[in-house]
């Protein structure tokens, strides 16, 4: 017997229908989080973590359903999940991205759009150790692989352009950003224990600091941050300090010691600053983010061991964006952890 032609959409149609009637609980997340405790009015405030795709919520409309009919006919993926999140970038926009040296991408999630892709691939390879990422205000993503030990730029779909970087520029490359006051790249250079800087061509322009524990040396850098009015911040990991650049790469101040108590650092990492002139910096050891004022005094910290909401294990990038939304790299709980910087008014 011989079935109508249109029986498979007939099929087609009626799963879908089906399948547009079952719902999922919602799932619930703590809201009643906030940093410092009581009797302190409220500054930091958990939002919610990023694992996977699925923790952006389920899309809606039709294209939820061609997805529920397409897993009930071919199974279920394995969806991506985050291993090893090292540095973050946030647009302000609902776009994060987030390096992942464990499964050798860049993850993209988009908050807004409820959308996800990554990003590894170029001409003849992939990504192998993406350790650093930023990207502009057309999309344009630079990402800084410290195993191919260049900085890979791939433009706002994805697409591999070009590379950064000779082969002397870095004896090991890590934490990257851009310069909104002059355009210019900043790259550290953790092996050659320096910041190198260079245009939008990708023409090296300069270098910052050698190796040593004076005042604009470094002894194995890793991460950089930059704020508003384009002066530039280094964690200076192994001298336990924090130093501040101008946009020209002349020394301005620094602030920090080795110690074991909240205040000084033990393995510090990932630096954020906000819009306010806040200086927020990860220490991997403590498993906190340490926040200073602009002139380097401990205003307060967030976080403690444990893998609880609002608790870290060895994290290690951080972002702070236009609106105040912090990222933290949790990386050995596998996640990306959201908080909201309060306002004095909104306390």
């Amino acid at each position: 017997m011989r079935l109508p032609s249109q029986f498979p959409r007939i099929i087609a149609f009626s799963l879908l229908v089906g399948l547009s009637s079952c719902a999922s609980l919602p799932v619930e997340h703590r809201t009643d989080l906030f940093w410092p405790l009581p009797p302190d009015p409220p500054r930091i405030h958990y939002v919610r973590s990023l694992t996977e795709p699925a923790d952006l919520g389920r899309p809606t409309g039709l294209a939820a359903l061609w997805r529920q009919s397409r897993d009930f006919l071919f199974g279920r993926a394995e969806p991506p999940r985050l291993i090893q999140p090292h540095a973050i970038y946030s647009d302000g926009q609902g776009k994060v991205y987030i390096t992942d040296i464990g499964l050798q991408v860049v993850h993209l999630f988009d908050l807004n759009r409820k959308t996800y892709r990554q990003v590894f691939r170029f001409p003849g390879g992939r990504l192998f150790s993406p350790v650093g990422v930023t990207a502009n205000e057309e999309g344009t993503l630079y990402v800084a692989d410290s195993e191919l030990n260049r900085i890979l730029v791939f433009d706002a779909e994805g697409t591999f352009r070009h590379l950064i970087g000779k082969t002397d520029d870095f004896v090991r490359v890590a934490g990257i950003t851009l310069n909104p006051k002059n355009g210019l790249l900043y790259a550290v250079d953790a092996g050659g224990h320096r910041v190198q800087v260079f245009d939008r061509d990708g023409q090296h322009v300069r270098t910052i600091g050698q190796r040593g524990r004076e005042a604009g040396t470094f002894n194995f850098p890793t991460h950089i941050a930059v704020d508003s009015s384009g002066f530039v911040y280094i964690t200076d990991s192994l001298n336990f300090r924090i130093q501040v650049f101008d946009s020209q790469g002349k020394f301005v101040k620094k602030f920090g010691r080795a110690g074991n108590t909240i205040g000084t650092f033990s393995k510090p990492k990932g630096i954020a600053v906000t819009p306010e002139g806040h200086i927020y910096v990860v220490d991997g050891l403590y498993d906190t983010v340490q926040v200073f004022s602009n002139d380097g005094q401990l205003l307060m910290h967030f976080g403690q061991s444990g893998a609880r909401e609002g608790n870290f294990w060895l994290p290690t990038g951080i972002f702070v964006d236009s609106q105040n939304q912090i990222f933290v790299a949790d990386t050995h709980n596998h996640r990306v952890q959201i908080f909201q910087y309060l306002h004095e008014e909104q306390g």
